[in-house]
């Protein structure tokens, strides 16, 4: 379907307006909030089958504690094997080979998912009107939730092929800084041994750190940011890129206003569940008290995950306002009440 885009029909939303509107949109679709939040949890227990196997495959080799490898969790574990594995090729390359596999696969049910999310998600900012606008109002609310098992599936087909691409060569970016940042680290080890140059490797690992962080979270609001403008314009991922880099020059600072907000609420979650986590881990010790904790573990878990991927989907929400009235599909018409019509 080929789209006549009008560039800048609508003026941006304020920071707190976009938001607002982002976080009423995804609580009108929660539904979608607990499907990303099943598809992210399957594939991370996915992830963590061949690492345990190769937990025990490092065990009965080097004769290791197992408990001891996930002490600090799965990712951790993963890199203790790869260190436990380094001078015995055939075993590393089989425990890579099928990490490999089970990531791929892990990554095209996550896209396949986030396909139908972003398309549920596209079609309630669709119909949700002037819903940021106070007072608050039901039936604009009502109107937002746009979720049925059918229009999820529907998206699903519709962007399903090209969010897995566009994943893929996500996959690929991350590859490459993790190349980079390898190659940087190897470097710097090498100059570290002359003398004199002692301080280089520690000084090199943290910049090397903060670059790769920094190149990571570009690299995942790109990311987001094609998925909102291929749901958006129903377009390809070679477009998608074009009109991505027109956007960014014209609506940096409202883009990097949401992604600044959402950072800094992600960090205050996650500090308050490190507290949290501390504090059930106190808990433990109190004689019958401590029975409770696993089933409080639990629900802290459950709450945890709900809540992140509300915050991440809200700020997707939020970033479809934004583009929506930077690039207005003149052809898709008007449904009822002044909406416009779904173009996935």
């Amino acid at each position: 379907m080929s789209l006549t885009i009008v560039r800048g029909s609508l003026g941006g939303l304020p920071l707190r307006a976009a938001l607002r509107r982002g976080a009423l949109v995804a609580a009108a679709n929660w539904p979608v909030v607990l499907a990303q939040f099943v598809s992210v949890s399957v594939c991370r227990l996915a992830l963590a089958v061949p690492v345990i196997s190769g937990a025990f495959m490092v065990a009965v080799l080097a004769e290791a504690d197992v408990r001891t490898m996930f002490a600090d969790g799965i990712t951790s574990a993963t890199g203790r094997v790869i260190t436990s594995l380094l001078h015995r090729p055939m075993a590393l390359w089989s425990f890579v080979g099928a990490l490999g596999v089970v990531a791929a696969g892990s990554g095209v049910v996550s896209w396949l998912t986030q396909a139908g999310v972003r398309g549920i998600l596209n079609r309630g900012e669709h119909l949700a009107d002037d819903l940021q606008e106070p007072p608050f109002r039901f039936e604009a609310f009502s109107r937002a939730g746009a979720f049925s098992l059918e229009a999820f599936m529907s998206a699903v087909n519709h962007l399903g092929r090209r969010y897995v691409l566009v994943g893929a060569w996500l996959y690929v970016a991350y590859g490459m800084v993790g190349a980079g940042a390898i190659g940087g680290l190897v470097l710097a080890a090498r100059l570290a041994g002359r003398p004199g140059w002692s301080m280089v490797l520690p000084v090199s690992a943290l910049g090397v750190t903060a670059v790769a962080l920094v190149m990571v979270a570009a690299l995942q609001l790109a990311h987001a940011l094609l998925q909102i403008i291929m749901a958006t314009d129903d377009c390809r991922l070679s477009s998608a890129v074009k009109h991505l880099r027109v956007f960014l020059l014209h609506d940096a600072r409202q883009v990097l206003g949401i992604f600044s907000v959402v950072l800094v609420l992600m960090l205050l979650a996650t500090a308050a569940s490190v507290l949290a986590t501390a504090g059930l881990a106190l808990v433990a010790w109190v004689p019958f008290v401590g029975l409770a904790v696993v089933p409080l573990q639990l629900a802290a878990w459950l709450v945890r995950g709900v809540v992140f991927h509300y915050m991440d989907l809200s700020a997707w929400a939020a970033y479809q306002s934004q583009y929506r009235r930077y690039a207005e599909p003149a052809s898709a018409g008007s449904g009822p009440n002044g909406s416009r019509r779904f173009l996935v």
